[in-house]
């Protein structure tokens, strides 16, 4: 079965089926920005199944420096790692995550409530009249001012799809945001309940989660912020050449410009369906990133078993 997320991508590689502009940068970026999830996924697990060395070495590029030194220093003095299971904290953290996870669904269940209504055509329509950007066809019926390409549909999207794809990004931030203040607690609890005072052995798994944090918060921030360029490309791309589709009257350019997506949505508009196709996106991606640091945390609350750490002779 395909993953969560490549189900919730899938829209956005059916509705960019169009050719991108040559030389474009912006293409290149969101095409490689909507599979960045799936590459880190990828790599992962290449990293599982390596060997310890270049594991280490593919960690330490992750690594802030500071705390780099600090682990190196650690290992030179003692071959041993000792962590006690914490369950107190494990089950706070637990808590925490799946409160977030109910937070996640309501926010995203409330984005397409709200934008829903703003993109219906009775919405949409006062707004593309008021900037001249419908007009009649010569064959009858109507279609979109201008010739449809790159620089008009982007133009398009930025004065009717940029701000609910900022919106969409900002529920995902606003969870981050959240999250980092849950782990600082998370962690501080946790260092105060294994860290022993002379005891390097216990240092260790602390110091290397200190080390990694950053980077992990700033990998799943740029996840978040290509968000958006995916967005405008997918649209780009869906709307081009537009001034050999005309419709039959204002209501029905509204529901068939951005065709790609009538499918997604309930009332056949194609504007809801991309709203639609990003939100469930934006809140896989979400939630994606909530089992990253529950399978973290996981793994460092439960602790090592005794000896686990111990030198093999």
């Amino acid at each position: 079965m395909p993953h969560p997320l490549e189900k919730s991508l899938a829209p956005f590689r059916i509705g960019a089926s169009s050719a991108p502009a040559k030389g474009s940068s912006k293409a290149k970026q969101a095409a490689s920005a909507s599979d960045t999830a799936s590459a880190t996924a990828a790599n992962a697990a290449a990293l599982a199944v390596s060997e310890p060395d270049t594991a280490l070495a593919e960690l330490a590029a992750w690594m802030e420096p500071r705390h780099t030194l600090l682990l190196r220093t650690l290992l030179d003095r003692t071959p041993e790692v000792r962590a006690v299971g914490v369950p107190a904290v494990a089950r706070g953290a637990q808590r925490v995550l799946d409160g977030l996870r109910r937070d996640a669904r309501l926010k995203y269940a409330e984005f397409r409530e709200r934008w829903e209504a703003r993109l219906e055509p009775k919405a949409l329509l006062p707004f593309l009249n008021r900037n001249q950007w419908i007009q009649p066809f010569e064959e009858g019926g109507v279609v979109l001012t201008g010739k449809g390409g790159r620089k008009e549909a982007r133009m398009l999207y930025l004065q009717t799809g940029h701000d609910m794809a900022t919106d969409c990004a900002r529920q995902w931030a606003s969870l981050a945001g959240r999250l980092q203040v849950f782990q600082s607690s998370f962690a501080s609890e946790w260092h105060a309940a294994v860290v022993v005072a002379d005891d390097d052995a216990t240092r260790l798994l602390p110091t290397l989660e200190a080390a990694l944090r950053d980077a992990e918060f700033e990998t799943w921030k740029k996840m978040r912020l290509a968000l958006g360029e995916l967005a405008e490309e997918a649209f780009i791309k869906a709307a081009l050449r537009w001034e050999t589709r005309p419709f039959a009257d204002p209501e029905a350019l509204v529901h068939g410009t951005l065709h790609p997506w009538v499918a997604h949505s309930p009332t056949r508009n194609g504007w809801s369906g991309f709203m639609r196709v990003l939100s469930y996106l934006g809140e896989r991606m979400a939630l994606a990133m909530l089992d990253h640091y529950e399978r973290k945390w996981e793994l460092y609350l439960r602790g090592l078993p005794e000896h686990a750490g111990a030198p093999t002779k």
